[in-house]
C-alpha cells in the first residue's frame, strides 16, 4: 500500500460566486474569498501533514503588504500527501470540514456586524438560513491517486483529474423550500428575513416582513446621502437591497478581512467603477492563458512545480507592477495565467499589450512560446454591471476561438468591444501580433494620426462606402479585391487631411489599414475597428491634454 498520494483540491462554484455582483466590491470579494477558501485549506493540509508538498500552487507566502487586497490563488491546488490512503482522506476530509467553518464564519460574522441589535434567538434565526445557504452552495471537490516517484507523473495527474472530473459531473444538489423574496444580488436565492415566509403569503406582506428585518441593520450599513465619500460608501446596503446570507458575506467581506488583519491602511478598498479614469466610460480586462494543458504536460513533478513557479511570480509580481503600478488600473484577481482587471479607457489598449507580452517574457511569464488570449469591454460607468462582465467573458472565450485568416494561426488574439450610452456595441478581434508588428502599437499610431493630421470623417466616408459591399454569407463578409480597396484608402486619407496638416507617409497608413483588414475575421469586424478607433482618439485625446496642462 502506497504511503505517498497525489491530491487535487478544488472549491466552487466558481463563475456563479464570483459573478453574483451589483457592485464592483462584491465582485472583487467573491474572487478574494474563494482565494481565502484556497490559501486555508493549504495551511490546513500545511498543519495536519507538515511533510507534505504543494505542486501547484508551489506556495501560500502571503504577498507583498501593496498586493494584499488582490485574489491571487486559483480555485484548486495539487499536492503530495505523505500518508497512506486512509489517512489521506481523513486528513482531506478535515480540510474541507475547515473551509467550510471559514465560509460559516464570513457569514455569520456578517450577521453580527450587520444586526448587532438583534437578540440571540434572532440572530441565530438568521445564521441558520446563512448555513443552510452555505451548505446547499459550496461545492468542494478532492481526489486521491497513489503517487510512486518512479511512475510517469504526468499520467497520475491525469488520471487524478479524470476521477475529479467525473466527481463533478455526479453532483448532487440539496435542496431547500424557499417561499420568500429573492436576493437582491445572487437573485437565486432567498433573502435573510426574521419572519417565517409562507406560501399563502402575498408580494407585499413579504415585502413588509423582509423590509422590517432589514430596517434593523446597523447605521454603518446604510447609505448616506451627504457623504459623497466612496471610499466609506462602498459595501453598504441600499434600503432597497435584500441580501442572501451568502451574498451578505460578500458584501461586508473588507470589513471582515481588515478585521482579521488589523490594518485597514495595508488592505486597499476596491473603488467605484466611478473611480475607474476620470472619463464617463472605463474597461474591464480578461486574461487567459492559451493552451495551459500543453505547459502542464511535464512527465515529472519538477516539470509541473516550475511552471507552477512561474506562474506564481507573473500573478503576484509582474501583473501587479503592470496594472497598478505602472498603469491606473484596479486588480480584481491575478491567479496563474487568469487575470481580470478594472482600467482606464485611455490606458486599456496599453495594459493589455503589456500584460500579454509579460506572458511570454522569460524573465516575467512562462517563456517566448506561451500566448495569451484577452477579452477587453469598454462601457459607460452606469452601464450594468453584470451585462459588462457576462461580455468581456464572451468576448475572452471569442479570442480562444478566433483563427488568423492569413496565417491560420489560432487562439493569440485580442477581442475588443465598446458598448456606448446609446446602446450602440462595436466589437472586433485581432492577433497580438500582424507580420512582425504589434497590433496595439499599429492602432496607437493611426489613433495618434487621427487626433493631430486626420478627420475622422475619413472612416465614415470608407464605412459608407464599403458597408454595401459585404454581406452576411460567408463568400462576401470580406472585401477580397484588395487593389481596389487600396486606391479607396488612399483616396480617402488624402481627401481627410486636417486643413493646414500634411500626411506624411501616405503609403504606410495605406498598408497599415490592409494588415488590419486582413487580419480581421470580416468586413464588418474592420469597420467596426475603424469605428472604435475614434473613441480611443477621443480618451486619448483628454488624457494627453491633462499630460500637456501638468507638464506646462
Amino acid at each position: 500500500m502506497s504511503n505517498q498520494h497525489l491530491v487535487v483540491f478544488t472549491v466552487g462554484p466558481v463563475q456563479s460566486f464570483i459573478a453574483s455582483a451589483r457592485k464592483t466590491e462584491d465582485f472583487w470579494s467573491g474572487s478574494y474569498i474563494l482565494s481565502h477558501f484556497i490559501r486555508e485549506a493549504m495551511k490546513m493540509l500545511s498543519k495536519l501533514d507538515p511533510e507534505c508538498e504543494f505542486i501547484f500552487p508551489k506556495n501560500i507566502q502571503e504577498t507583498d503588504v501593496k498586493t494584499l487586497h488582490i485574489a491571487s490563488l486559483p480555485n484548486r491546488f495539487t499536492a503530495i500527501v505523505h500518508k497512506d490512503v486512509e489517512e489521506t482522506a481523513a486528513i482531506l476530509q478535515e480540510t474541507e470540514g475547515h473551509v467550510r467553518r471559514v465560509f460559516y464564519d464570513l457569514c455569520t460574522s456578517a450577521i453580527h456586524s450587520v444586526f448587532p441589535s438583534l437578540d440571540k434567538q434572532e440572530k441565530e434565526t438568521l445564521k441558520k438560513k446563512a448555513v443552510n445557504q452555505i451548505d446547499a452552495f459550496l461545492e468542494v471537490y478532492w481526489v486521491v491517486e497513489p503517487y510512486d516517484s518512479n511512475i510517469n507523473f504526468q499520467g497520475i495527474r491525469e488520471r487524478a483529474e479524470k476521477r475529479l472530473g467525473a466527481l463533478k459531473n455526479d453532483k448532487h444538489y440539496p435542496g431547500f423550500v424557499q417561499y420568500g423574496l429573492t436576493c437582491s444580488v445572487c437573485k437565486e436565492r432567498e433573502a435573510l428575513c426574521l419572519e417565517d415566509i409562507r406560501l399563502e403569503d402575498k408580494y407585499g406582506d413579504m415585502k413588509r416582513k423582509f423590509s422590517e428585518t432589514w430596517k434593523k441593520r446597523s447605521e454603518t450599513y446604510k447609505v448616506s446621502n451627504n457623504n459623497g465619500d466612496q471610499e466609506q460608501q462602498a459595501g453598504r446596503i441600499k434600503d432597497n437591497e435584500f441580501l442572501c446570507g451568502i451574498c451578505l458575506g460578500k458584501r461586508t467581506a473588507w470589513d471582515y478581512f481588515t478585521n482579521k488583519l488589523g490594518n485597514k491602511k495595508a488592505f486597499r478598498r476596491f473603488q467605484s467603477v466611478l473611480n475607474i479614469g476620470e472619463e464617463k466610460y472605463y474597461a474591464i480586462l480578461l486574461m487567459d492563458g492559451d493552451n495551459m494543458g500543453h505547459w502542464f504536460s511535464g512527465e515529472n513533478k519538477e516539470d509541473y512545480s516550475h511552471i507552477s513557479e512561474r506562474l506564481a511570480h507573473f500573478s503576484q509580481k509582474v501583473v501587479p507592477k503592470i496594472v497598478e503600478s505602472d498603469y491606473n488600473g484596479r486588480l480584481v484577481y491575478a491567479g496563474g495565467d487568469d487575470v481580470l482587471a478594472f482600467v482606464p479607457v485611455e490606458e486599456a489598449l496599453s495594459v493589455a499589450q503589456a500584460l500579454r507580452f509579460a506572458f511570454s517574457n522569460p524573465e516575467q511569464g512562462l517563456g517566448e512560446k506561451a500566448t495569451a488570449s484577452i477579452g477587453l469591454v469598454i462601457g459607460h460607468k452606469k452601464a450594468p454591471l453584470q451585462s459588462l462582465l457576462n461580455n468581456v467573458r464572451q468576448l475572452e472565450k471569442k479570442a480562444k476561438g478566433y483563427v488568423n485568416p492569413e496565417t491560420k494561426a489560432n487562439k493569440n488574439a485580442l477581442a475588443l468591444a465598446i458598448h456606448t450610452r446609446s446602446g450602440e456595441i462595436s466589437e472586433a478581434i485581432l492577433p497580438w501580433e500582424i507580420g512582425s508588428l504589434r497590433t496595439v502599437e499599429l492602432l496607437h499610431d493611426f489613433i495618434s494620426l487621427l487626433q493631430n493630421d486626420l478627420s475622422s470623417t475619413f472612416i465614415y466616408h470608407f464605412s459608407h462606402a464599403f458597408f454595401p459591399l459585404l454581406h452576411e454569407s460567408e463568400e462576401y463578409r470580406k472585401l477580397k479585391n484588395h487593389e481596389m480597396m487600396q486606391v479607396e484608402l488612399r483616396r480617402l486619407l488624402k481627401r481627410s487631411v486636417k486643413e493646414g496638416r500634411k500626411l506624411e507617409s501616405l503609403e504606410q497608413h495605406v498598408e497599415v489599414l490592409l494588415m488590419l483588414h486582413n487580419a480581421s475575421r470580416s468586413g464588418y469586424d474592420f469597420l467596426n475597428l475603424l469605428k472604435m478607433l475614434t473613441f480611443f482618439k477621443r480618451s486619448e485625446g483628454k488624457k494627453s491634454e491633462k499630460a500637456d496642462v501638468k507638464t506646462g
